[in-house]
């Protein structure tokens, strides 16, 4: 079995990746898996793979590295129910130090398992961060994202379809020079066959013409060297805010509603200037809607469209915002949108259950130099 470890900063395509190569595997028929992780409780991306009929599982409140042994028990109940290849497990975007604290002990403690270690990136925030040398975050959170570069076995480099060729070159250039090591892939996780280079590097299964190798051992990984007091206190800069709506519209027009809604709360926060780790939304249980810092048409799609122009009264609705913000901030923004949208709509929206908070400073399980 091959468990491939998945990080990368929040908004970097890491659900779509995984979701697109999770089809391919299952159309050549191999057996899959997928684990998602969140500092939250209620996870848009666990349910969207569950609408999609992807056999998975969720590690909540903490980090992989923080609730190894939740991470353990999740993997051996995919095991007990569909005996997977491969797993995918995707850790939550505010997450570094993934080799010490979760490669390693797995190698170790997994038993008869491979265990790589990709980490995704956006490619407009790697050229503005890296060419432009533009801190979207904090320099604090943008610590951490650094920090999951440079620990990576294999860089992926994700939505290269949002910038010109001449900008893709030049950061090529730039990534060569920076990260000579590692194994630096390019992708567009949608395109058709767009996720074959990285499943031939990871070791999922043999792609023709496939210019990289097979899965780097744990072994050759080093542990990083991180300071855990600023990686604390860019976790500690993030809000997140999981909410459970329900909208009510005599019109049916409540997924119109939802998704109006997904799009004034983006730009809301834009107006207020909080950086964006992601926003993601779940509108009836399959429909997913995400923003992150650069998209501010990430909702613009065919599906979400089609899905608004759907009859209905009532519609529930998934909100996982982390959004570098004061989470009392984060929480009063989203309750003043709800309202103004309620109100315009002439609709009612219920609020099931909310939680906000910051991250907890992170204290790993285990922690192999």
């Amino acid at each position: 079995m091959k468990i491939n470890l998945v990080s990368g900063f929040l908004g970097s395509g890491k659900t779509t990746a995984i979701e697109h190569a999770c089809r391919e595997l299952l159309a050549a028929g191999i057996r899959v898996g997928v684990i998602v992780n969140d500092q939250g409780e209620r996870l848009v991306d666990g349910e969207f793979f569950e609408s999609l009929g992807i056999p998975n599982r969720q590690v909540t409140n903490g980090c992989f590295c923080c609730n190894y042994n939740h991470l353990d028990d999740t993997i051996q109940s995919l095991l007990e129910a569909v005996r997977p290849e491969v797993i995918f497990a995707e850790a939550v975007g505010s997450c570094t130090d993934m080799v010490a604290t979760v490669m390693k002990p797995l190698q170790e403690y997994g038993g008869d398992i491979t265990v790589t270690m990709s980490v995704l990136t956006d490619v407009r925030v790697l050229y503005m961060q890296l060419r432009h040398n533009t801190l979207l975050f904090d320099e604090r959170v943008s610590y951490i994202y650094y920090k999951q570069l440079e620990e990576a076995g294999i860089i992926v480099v994700n939505k290269i379809d949002l910038i010109d060729g001449g900008q893709l070159e030049e950061l090529r250039g730039v990534m060569g020079r920076r990260y000579p090591d590692k194994v630096i892939l390019y992708q567009d996780s949608v395109a058709a066959g767009g996720v074959s280079q990285w499943m031939a590097a990871v070791g999922a299964f043999p792609v023709a013409g496939a210019s990289v190798g097979v899965f780097s051992p744990v072994g050759i990984l080093p542990s990083l060297e991180i300071d855990y007091g600023i990686y604390g206190a860019g976790e500690a800069l993030l809000a997140w805010l999981d909410q459970e709506l329900v909208i009510y519209d005599p019109g049916e027009r409540a997924v119109e509603v939802a998704v109006a809604l997904t799009r004034r709360i983006d730009e809301r926060i834009r107006e207020c200037g909080y950086p964006i780790g992601h926003l993601k939304f779940l509108v009836d249980g399959k429909t997913k809607i995400s923003y992150t810092v650069l998209s501010e048409a990430a909702a613009g799609t065919g599906a979400v469209d089609a899905a608004a122009a759907a009859r209905m009264e009532s519609v529930a609705l998934l909100i996982n915002a982390r959004v570098q913000a004061e989470p009392e901030v984060l929480s009063r923004l989203v309750a003043e949108v709800v309202s103004e949208v309620e109100i315009g709509y002439r609709c009612k929206i219920l609020t099931k259950k909310t939680a906000s908070f910051q991250p907890g400073f992170p204290r790993p399980t285990y922690r192999k130099e």
